[in-house]
C-alpha cells in the first residue's frame, strides 16, 4: 500500500521491493541455510530496507529482494531514497485525541504519542548499511488512518542529543530493547483514504500444521508529495 501511495503522490518515482520477502518456516529443509545465509549477508553489508525509490526512467527490477548484495550492490547505490516500512494497530490521529481530551479533562494517561520504533541492536547494522550505499534512508510508521515518517539521520540526532526518547523492552518484540521515539519528531505525509476490512487465511505446512490469520483487505493512502519528498530527500 505505501508502495502504491508513494508512486500516485509521485509518478516520476519508481518504488523497488527489496527487502527480504522469504515466507520460508523454520522446520523446511532450506530454512537453516537460508537463515544463516541472511545473517551473514547483513553482518557484512548491513540491515536491507523494504523499499528503495528510483526516478521513474532508471532501468532496474519491480523486485530486487531475492537477489545477493553481491549483485546489485551498484545498482543498489544509485538509488534516491530507501525506506523502512513499520506497521502498527493504532490509529495514530484518534490516539493522539483520545491522549489530549484526558490531558484536557485532567486525566493522567499514557504515552501522550504513538511511536517510531528502532530497536537498538538495529542501529549498528542500519549505520552499516547507510555508511556501505550512501542512500538516505527513512522509516514510515503505517498506522490504520496516518502515515509518519522519519529520516533515520533525525534518528541518530535524537539519540545523540540525550532526550526525547525512551527505551523499552515491550513483549511484541521479544523484550529486545527498543528506543521509542515520538511521531511528532516526524512529520505526516499521509492519511488513509479507507480503512481495511479482515479476512480470514488458513495454510497447511508441509509437516500438516494448521495456520490460522486474518490478513487486511483493501484500504489505501493517500501521501502528500511535498511531505514525503522532505523526508526522503532531505
Amino acid at each position: 500500500m505505501l508502495s502504491a501511495a508513494i508512486v500516485s503522490a509521485l509518478p516520476e518515482w519508481k518504488v523497488v521491493q527489496y527487502g527480504n520477502t522469504d515466507t520460508i518456516a523454520a522446520g523446511h529443509p532450506e530454512f537453516k541455510a537460508r537463515y544463516l545465509a541472511g545473517l551473514e549477508e547483513t553482518r557484512l553489508f548491513g540491515k536491507r530496507p523494504d523499499l528503495l525509490v528510483f526516478p521513474k526512467s532508471f532501468a532496474v527490477n519491480s523486485n530486487l529482494s531475492e537477489l545477493r548484495h553481491t549483485e546489485i550492490e551498484s545498482l543498489v547505490k544509485q538509488a534516491s531514497a530507501a525506506v523502512e516500512v513499520r506497521s502498527s494497530k493504532f490509529e495514530a490521529l484518534k490516539y493522539m485525541a483520545v491522549r489530549q481530551k484526558q490531558r484536557d479533562d485532567g486525566e493522567k494517561g499514557g504515552r501522550e504519542t504513538p511511536s517510531f520504533t528502532v530497536k537498538v541492536e538495529d542501529l549498528v547494522i542500519v549505520y552499516r548499511w547507510l555508511e556501505r550505499h550512501r542512500v538516505s534512508q527513512s522509516y514510515c510508521q503505517v498506522f490504520f488512518d496516518s502515515v509518519f515518517a522519519i529520516n533515520f539521520l533525525d534518528i541518530f540526532a535524537t539519540i545523540a542529543s540525550g532526550e526525547g526518547f525512551s527505551i523499552e523492552t515491550p513483549a511484541k518484540s521479544q523484550e529486545k530493547a527498543t528506543i521509542m521515539i515520538p511521531i511528532t519528531c516526524g512529520i505526516q505525509v499521509g492519511k488513509a483514504t479507507g480503512l481495511p476490512t479482515f479476512a480470514a487465511e488458513h495454510h497447511v505446512t508441509k509437516l500438516g500444521r494448521h495456520d490460522a490469520y486474518v490478513v487486511p483487505q483493501g484500504g489505501g493512502f493517500e501521501l502528500d508529495a511535498a511531505a514525503i519528498k522532505q523526508v526522503l530527500l532531505p
